[in-house]
């Protein structure tokens, strides 16, 4: 990338972009002052995130903002709609499933991951399945509707319930097989149980049982015995974390030296319903009051917060945060960062949890980050290059006779095989047997559609640092020849096998 004058960077708030030799955004930051900020992405003591990064960059843009609020939510914006490469990104987007009541004349109770705000949702949970099975299990003793509005409508019309009442798995509420108030009640013991307050109604059937089994009434006795069962199978394996009801976001953040590491607690009714976790590989990881409000806003994008969201750094423009969620969930939320009590307890946990999977992570990456990073630094030295070989093409000819001659394209990106990206050319431009006039058919194939603005291939529209030719000076000789054709800026060098 060409030098920056510093004079044409804005002295204001904005985000910068970060675009490469397609115009196509590769990195989005915001800053408080855009002239202050950019600079130090070209300091000589960045990680090698940030080296890869200018090396790849052909150009930078500049939106500037009335202050830094702003400049977040364009950040965000411009993040989501781009989805640029190098800027932190979700592992898992999923949003966690609710078991949910809708609000209408007879409600319904369904799993879902797209939660509406008018509706009455419980949740979230860990995984659909233990949504999906706990809700079973309750409709065998609460039975409520499950199905859609159209198959409703159909059935009233009809006049006839479906299979689920044939089964007990419906009250049969289509066809006024069961009024109003009984209807209420059902409902409002699947909420108490969602809510956690199942204890006085299993309690109030223990009791049932033993009357009837004092009786010798064995057939009620066991009725009640496989509802207890039921309710037994609804419980998802929770972790009680406080004494009381509380619901709450806690959020855990370990910072390392390569990556960060979030570990989000989601506390319902005082239990452990859910956990989030994600490691991220900033720019900076020690600048963590950059990168922190976007990993906060991408983690309840789709997953509701509670009301309230403890978080184990403070950041700057958390209100705006704030205000963000609170437009976006239709809810009042805050967000805080307690120094003692219970809530603190809370957040050394997450923060223990986040320090583990840190330890973890770290085990990992001794042989594959670090690692590969130094690789290819030393393979720069060691073959003279000019920039770190971050893309790397291996060439070779195969032969089986005069029909079968395949030449093939191996591709390794940031030290990793990437085999989605591997590619063989049929050498077509002769007849006959000649490894090099092969060579030179495939390299000057790859060549034109490396320059052809049209090229939809991502393989092929990437361009290599490093070709690496399989043979001797006669292929690679055949190879430079088109790269020098060209006029192309890409290292060659031999490998023998």
């Amino acid at each position: 990338m060409e030098k920056i004058n510093l004079n044409e960077i804005p002295n204001k708030p904005g985000i910068y972009i970060f675009k490469d030799d397609y115009d196509d955004p590769i990195y989005v930051g915001k800053a408080k002052n855009l002239r202050k900020r950019v600079p130090s992405y070209f300091n000589k003591n960045t990680s090698w995130k940030t080296k890869r990064l200018t090396s790849e960059a052909k150009s930078i843009a500049f939106v500037v903002s009335e202050n830094e609020a702003n400049a977040l939510l364009a950040e965000y914006s411009f993040i989501q709609e781009y989805k640029p490469k190098y800027n932190i990104q979700f592992k898992d987007d999923k949003s966690y499933p609710y078991v949910t009541i809708t609000n209408e004349e007879w409600p319904r109770a369904f799993v879902t991951r797209n939660i509406q705000q008018q509706n009455i949702n419980f949740g979230p949970f860990p995984f659909i399945g233990a949504a999906k099975r706990s809700l079973d299990h309750l409709i065998n003793i609460f039975p409520v509707r499950t199905c859609t509005k159209n198959t409703f409508d159909r059935h009233n019309k009809l006049n006839k319930p479906c299979l689920l009442y044939e089964i007990d798995k419906c009250s049969g509420p289509c066809v006024d097989l069961i009024n109003k108030n009984d209807y209420e009640d059902l409902l409002s013991n699947l909420k108490e149980f969602y809510k956690g307050n199942s204890d006085t109604y299993i309690n109030k059937k223990v009791e049932e049982m033993t009357i009837h089994s004092n009786k010798q009434e064995f057939e009620e006795a066991n009725k009640i015995k496989i509802t207890l069962k039921h309710l037994e199978n609804a419980r998802v394996n929770q972790t009680l974390m406080t004494s009381n009801d509380k619901n709450v976001d806690v959020i855990g953040i370990d910072i390392g030296r390569y990556d960060v590491v979030l570990s989000c607690l989601l506390i319902r009714n005082g239990r452990i319903v859910g956990e989030v976790k994600n490691n991220f590989e900033p720019m900076n990881v020690k600048d963590y009051e950059n990168y922190l409000p976007q990993i906060i806003i991408n983690l309840f994008e789709k997953n509701m917060p509670s009301n309230e969201v403890l978080v184990s750094h403070e950041f700057p423009l958390s209100e705006t945060i704030q205000k963000k969620l609170e437009n976006k969930w239709n809810k009042k939320i805050t967000l805080s960062n307690p120094k003692r009590g219970w809530k603190k307890d809370l957040l050394n946990t997450a923060i223990n949890d986040a320090k583990e999977l840190r330890r973890v992570a770290d085990l990992k990456r001794r042989s594959d980050l670090e690692f590969r990073s130094l690789s290819l630094e030393q393979l720069q030295h060691k073959l003279n290059l000019k920039k770190i070989p971050y893309r790397i093409e291996a060439y070779d000819i195969s032969n089986l006779g005069d029909k079968f001659r395949v030449g093939s394209m191996v591709v390794m990106e940031d030290g990793i095989p990437k085999p989605s990206m591997y590619r063989k050319f049929h050498i077509k431009s002769f007849k006959g047997q000649d490894d090099f006039r092969s060579m030179e058919e495939i390299i000057f194939r790859r060549v034109k559609r490396l320059i052809n603005n049209e090229e939809k291939d991502q393989s092929f529209r990437r361009n290599p640092d490093l070709i690496l030719i399989d043979g001797g000076k006669g292929q690679l000789s055949k190879a430079k020849s088109v790269i020098d054709h060209f006029k192309l800026d890409i290292d060659l060098s031999l490998i023998h096998i």
